[in-house]
């Protein structure tokens, strides 16, 4: 069997009644061990090996993205980056397109293009239903994201009235981080109401609108793996 034929597949042993419990308590839930480990370790491999990293960033409500940039570019972009936040909101990471509103992008032997179709199956669509208790009938988009040292995304609700976003997904793919690298998505109210890590097959779904962040990964961080997106009312809605 090569790399490519290994199977996207659920870990059959989760407890879908407790995590459906968690969500109905507080709009969001952390799904450690989402994938069986095979398919966790090649999603692994594809985002630090074979996933061809661009940079994305916004200058007020404008979304800049570039397929690469030089060192010295990206060292200017994020000092342009730190100055904006003072006053607005911002952001600034590694992306890779994987899927938008049904067009898949990867080419058929990238993992990624497996990842995709795999989360625009009925079959995960009435996964995300049993936990989340929400109509989910499309998947609105599938973005790999990198963030290295002195990348961040500052707090949003991820509300669009032009879409039906209704769940929010992270798949994180990150082994081995250390809480003082940064990078964890911090949820608010008036206050910080909660913080999950970064961590390896862990799946986080939250409800659509929610306060939220990435926390800058400190310089001396390490590289945090995470496919990232918004699971819809409606997937026929296509513009």
């Amino acid at each position: 069997m090569s790399d490519t034929d290994i199977a996207m597949e659920l870990n059959p042993h989760l407890d879908r009644v407790q995590l459906a419990e968690s969500f109905r308590q507080s709009g969001r839930v952390h799904i450690p061990n989402i994938l069986t480990d095979a398919a966790a370790q090649r999603l692994h491999h594809a985002l630090e090996r074979e996933t061809p990293w661009g940079l994305i960033f916004n200058e007020g409500k404008k979304t800049r993205e570039f397929e690469s940039v030089s060192p010295e570019d990206h060292q200017a972009m994020l000092m342009a980056a730190w100055e904006r936040a003072h006053n607005e909101f911002q952001m600034i990471y590694h992306y890779y397109r994987v899927s938008q509103r049904g067009n898949i992008y990867p080419n058929p032997e990238h993992y990624l293009r497996r990842l995709a179709e795999f989360l625009s199956t009925p079959q995960f669509y009435a996964f995300i239903r049993e936990i989340t208790g929400l109509e989910v009938n499309g998947l609105q988009s599938c973005t790999a994201t990198l963030f290295n040292p002195l990348h961040f995304l500052m707090v949003h609700d991820d509300n669009n009235p032009e879409r039906e976003r209704l769940v929010a997904y992270s798949l994180n793919m990150t082994p081995k981080w250390r809480p003082d690298w940064g990078g964890a998505l911090h949820f608010f109210s008036s206050k910080v109401e909660d913080v999950y890590l970064p961590t390896f097959n862990g799946l986080n779904l939250f409800r659509v609108p929610k306060r939220h962040s990435v926390s800058q990964v400190s310089a001396f961080g390490g590289s945090r793996y995470s496919v990232a997106g918004w699971f819809e009312a409606n997937n026929s809605k296509r513009n």
